[in-house]
C-alpha cells in the first residue's frame, strides 16, 4: 500500500468520523429545542368564599402550549369538546351562569398564563353549592397539546378534588385484620367522610343535560 492510498483512506475515515460528529451533534440540538420549549398544562380547581370560585388551566411549562382538543367528561360520560355548545346545557343547570371559556383547538396558552375555564365571581356556598358538587365530583377534562414544534402527544386531566376522591380498599373486607396491608389501613385512615347530601344528578338526553325532576335551580 503506497503513500497515496494510506492518505486517501485516512480522509475517507475522517471524512465519515466528522460526518457521524455533525448528525449526532444535530439531534442533541434538537432534542435540547424540543425540551427548551415543552410546555406543562395543569388543571386544578380553586374555592374562595365570595370570590372567584372553578376551574383553573395554566401552563407551567417552558413555551406555549398550543391545544389539540380538549373534551368533557360528566359523570364519567364522555360530553363533547370543550366548547361553549356543549358546555352551555351543564350552565344553565346551576343558580348562577358560570363564566366560561373555550379550548378549542389551535388555541396557545403563553408560559406561566392561567385561565378560569369554567368560574362563579362570587362564590355563595348556599347558592352555589351545586357547582362546586359539580366541579369536584362530577366534572373531568381531557386537554391534549403540544408545543410550537407540533406533532407532539402530550395530555392534561382535570379530576375534580383529591379531598373527595376515596380509593376502594373492599376487597379484604370479611377477613382478619391482620390480613389488609399497613398501605391498605393507612389509606382507610385518610379518607374524608362526605357530610354532604346526595343531590340528584344531572342526566344526558340527545345531547342535552337535563336537571333531575324534583331539583330545583
Amino acid at each position: 500500500m503506497d503513500a497515496n492510498s494510506i492518505t486517501a483512506i485516512s480522509a475517507t475515515v475522517i471524512a465519515v468520523a466528522s460526518l457521524v460528529v455533525s448528525i449526532t451533534e444535530a439531534r442533541a440540538n434538537r432534542r435540547h429545542n424540543f425540551q427548551s420549549v415543552r410546555p406543562l398544562l395543569s388543571l386544578d380547581c380553586l374555592r374562595s368564599d365570595g370570590g372567584l370560585t372553578g376551574i383553573r388551566i395554566r401552563n407551567a411549562g417552558l413555551g406555549p402550549a398550543v391545544i389539540r382538543a380538549a373534551t368533557l367528561y360528566l359523570d364519567d360520560e364522555e360530553v363533547g369538546l370543550w366548547e361553549k355548545a356543549v358546555v352551555d346545557p351543564l350552565r344553565g343547570t346551576f343558580a348562577v351562569w358560570p363564566n366560561f371559556t373555550s379550548l378549542r383547538r389551535g388555541r396557545p396558552i403563553p408560559v406561566g398564563q392561567e385561565l378560569m375555564i369554567l368560574a362563579v365571581e362570587d362564590y355563595d356556598p348556599a347558592r352555589d353549592g351545586e357547582f362546586w358538587v359539580a366541579v369536584t365530583e362530577r366534572i373531568r377534562i381531557r386537554v391534549q397539546y403540544e408545543s410550537i414544534y407540533g406533532n407532539e402527544q402530550h395530555q392534561a386531566w382535570f379530576e375534580g378534588s383529591p379531598r373527595y376522591k376515596i380509593e376502594l380498599f373492599d376487597q379484604g373486607r370479611g377477613d382478619a385484620g391482620s390480613g389488609s396491608s399497613s398501605h391498605e389501613r393507612a389509606a382507610r385512615h385518610e379518607r374524608v367522610p362526605s357530610t354532604r347530601r346526595r343531590r340528584p344528578q344531572a342526566t344526558q338526553t340527545r345531547g342535552r343535560i337535563r336537571r333531575p325532576r324534583g331539583s330545583t335551580r
